[in-house]
């Protein structure tokens, strides 16, 4: 702060302060003779022994020019002064302003403040009018000077100040604070035009239609007066992109647009919560049942609170096996779960995962429909882990996969399948076991960003943790998995239903369980405990949960055929997909189509004992064949053969073998004696015998 704007402040200068002023004499010794001459009050400046003269007694030309030299220097309120009573508004209301608001409304700030400093000494009016005036002068400090043409907020040429606005500025202040000067800007108009409707139909459709289309469409099919492309541009962009997307994105696709909550997880400890899913894998794979190209579903189990993966099963779809697939291998890795966490599938939400999830003491939750967002912590691991290995597979068939590679990936794959080759670019199953095995280990050991920061012992930096670290580091808290012997585990994981026995016997699910323990439960009901991954055994127990035994499945027959549940699945898929393409090619061609088996070409060695017995064939076929012995459908022609065969067997002839055991039995049915009553009548009657009636 200077001098001058420190006295003018207070209301008191000294006589050299005043030398060279305008109305004042050019030196201090004359400044000091005109104050004694006209009798100017004066006091001693304290702390010197110079007198000092008030504001208020100086010439008026003197008093302009003061106030002129201290404009836009500032300077601090006196500690007992009252500032003018002016609102204070809360904070909030600046900050919804844009930038360019902020900006007008600093600048006009600036000449309210300085017209309040100027008016401790001269009234608003006459500092108003001073800053008027060094205004259109040009006169007034660069920092004023700068804030004349950002505080009139015009696009003129001409910006100057006026009375009229700086009162207007100072009136606004007191009454609304800072944000009474902020100017106003016009607001996009948000009302419906009466055409939005109509075009939005036309538009929010799940086709995506472009806005060009659909606005052809409101043309044609609607009665004008119609808008132009631009309005309907301008209408579109101010809408939200939920709402402008809403009808051509689905409530999944839309949550993408919406805001998310992130949960935190630092209160969880492993096993608390386990997220599974399905997830079809991107690329082929040997089917290990039909030697076909498929693509297998991968259902894996995470620990929320580890990020871990606990368990995984492979199947054709995501069904209610893989699930159960899954969860035995998860308990049987890291023991028990409290609650299971996962969609509406059906591989989910079904009686049989009820029942094993309750059997084992944990609760199951689903999540919302559409909301897939939900469980992000299962969907991740899908990108990095499968995703991933897919890619590095030569059968990848993703979206992203260049459609002339895949397409020839595909024609070489299925015409090696189709000569009975293994395709190279093809892994087998087991290929894809083993490598998928190895991608969710790396995955378990790989630092992982949503778990907490530790310093890496050998390179002595900071990173995130790994999975496996996560849960021995709970471990090392005094976490302790509940688990149980293998055996608990495959009882619990068998679901119950309750069958009736019949003679040793219970059926369930198309087969035959034979148990000898059986026979003392004849027609009572007992509890059938099933495994889906061995149907070859059943355990039985009674009503009251008493252990009987196990039933083996045609335990009873000779010999046993145990069927896989996992071959009846695949048996029931493989006969619905050759349904659906009888339907298809019939849909086609308009005619009955009938698919055939057709057995691939392989190549074959023969040695002589395969020769031989091919020629052995074939002499045997080429032999002339005996007549073959028919026994007629009529009565009396099969009492005459009969007849035939008994004379040749009285001619001491040698007959058949079907014809002699024919011969044989044939007169010991009731149908021989009735024919032979009636032809041995017919025999023995003689025409001369007959009269005529």
């Amino acid at each position: 702060m200077n001098c001058q704007t420190s006295n003018l402040t207070r209301g008191w200068y000294t006589a050299r302060e005043l030398a060279g002023l305008p109305g004042m004499p050019g030196t201090d010794r004359g400044v000091k003779k005109a104050a004694e001459r006209e009798g100017w009050e004066g006091q001693r400046r304290l702390g010197t022994k110079a007198l000092e003269y008030a504001f208020a007694v100086l010439p008026a030309e003197t008093q302009q020019a003061l106030i002129a030299r201290s404009v836009g220097h500032g300077a601090p309120e006196p500690e007992n002064t009252e500032p003018a009573a002016e609102a204070q508004p809360a904070a909030v209301d600046t900050l919804r302003l844009t930038d360019t608001q902020r900006r007008v409304m600093s600048a006009r700030v600036a000449f309210v403040r300085e017209i309040e400093r100027m008016s401790q000494l001269v009234s608003q009016q006459q500092a108003i009018e001073t800053l008027v005036a060094l205004a259109k002068a040009g006169d007034l400090t660069p920092y004023l000077a700068e804030r004349v043409v950002v505080a009139n907020d015009r696009k003129s040429e001409t910006r100057t100040l006026s009375e009229r606005t700086l009162k207007r500025w100072v009136s606004a202040f007191r009454k609304e604070g800072e944000r009474g000067l902020a100017p106003k800007r016009r607001k996009a108009d948000m009302s419906m035009p009466p055409w939005a409707g109509e075009f939005l139909k036309r538009y929010q459709r799940p086709q995506k239609p472009s806005v060009e289309a659909a606005y052809q469409q409101l043309v044609e099919q609607t009665e004008g007066p119609h808008p132009s492309i631009h309005q309907v541009r301008r209408f579109l962009a101010k809408l939200s992109p939920e709402a402008r997307e809403r009808g051509r994105m689905g409530p999944r696709e839309l949550k993408a647009l919406q805001p998310f909550k992130r949960r935190k997880t630092e209160h969880l400890l492993p096993n608390d919560v386990w997220v599974a899913d399905g997830h079809t894998f991107d690329a082929e794979v040997i089917n290990p049942l039909t030697g076909q190209a498929f693509r297998p579903e991968v259902t894996m189990i995470i620990d929320w609170a580890t990020r871990r993966i606990v368990g995984f099963a492979i199947n054709l779809a995501e069904s209610t096996l893989a699930t159960l697939d899954a969860l035995r291998d998860a308990v049987s890795r890291v023991g028990m779960f409290n609650l299971f966490y996962v969609d509406n599938g059906s591989g989910f939400d079904n009686a049989s995962v009820y029942e094993v999830v309750d059997r084992l003491g944990g609760t199951i939750t689903h999540s919302l429909p559409y909301n897939s967002q939900a469980r992000g912590v299962i969907e991740r691991p899908h990108q990095s882990i499968l995703v991933k290995l897919a890619r590095e597979m030569p059968s990848y068939i993703g979206a992203d996969m260049d459609p002339e590679a895949a397409n020839r990936v595909h024609k070489l794959s299925r015409k090696a399948i189709k000569e009975g080759l293994k395709p190279a670019m093809i892994p087998t199953f087991q290929e894809f076991y083993d490598r998928l095995n190895a991608a969710l280990d790396a995955y378990n050991y790989r630092p992982h960003s949503a778990l907490p920061k530790i310093r890496d012992l050998e390179t002595g930096q900071r990173r995130h943790q790994s999975t496996m670290e996560a849960w021995k580091s709970a471990e090392a808290e005094g976490f302790e998995a509940l688990t149980a012997p293998a055996d608990v585990i495959a009882s619990l994981m068998r679901p119950q239903e309750i069958r009736k026995t019949h003679r040793g016997e219970v059926r369930f699910a198309g087969g035959l369980y034979f148990l000898r323990e059986l026979a003392d439960f004849h027609g009572d009901e007992v509890k059938v405990a099933w495994d889906y991954r061995d149907v070859s055994r059943v355990g039985v127990f009674t009503l009251e949960g008493e252990w009987i035994g196990e039933a083996l499945l045609d335990g009873n027959a000779t010999p046993a055929m145990p069927a896989s549940m996992i071959q009846r699945a695949a048996d029931k898929r493989e006969a619905g997909q050759l349904n659906r393409l009888v339907k298809k090619a019939k849909t086609i061609t308009g005619q009955d189509v009938e698919i055939r088996t057709l057995e691939p070409a392989t190549e074959s060695t023969y040695d002589d004992r395969r020769l031989e017995a091919g020629r052995a064939k074939a002499r045997e076929l080429a032999a002339p064949q005996a007549e073959r012995f028919e026994i007629p459908r009529d009565p009396t022609q099969r009492y005459r053969l009969w007849q035939q065969l008994d004379a040749r067997q009285r001619a001491g002839e040698v007959l058949g073998e079907q014809e002699k055991t024919w011969w044989a039995s044939y007169p010991k049915t009731t149908g021989f004696r009735a024919i032979q009553r009636v032809m041995d009548a017919e025999g023995r009657q003689s025409p001369g015998t007959r009269r005529a009636m």
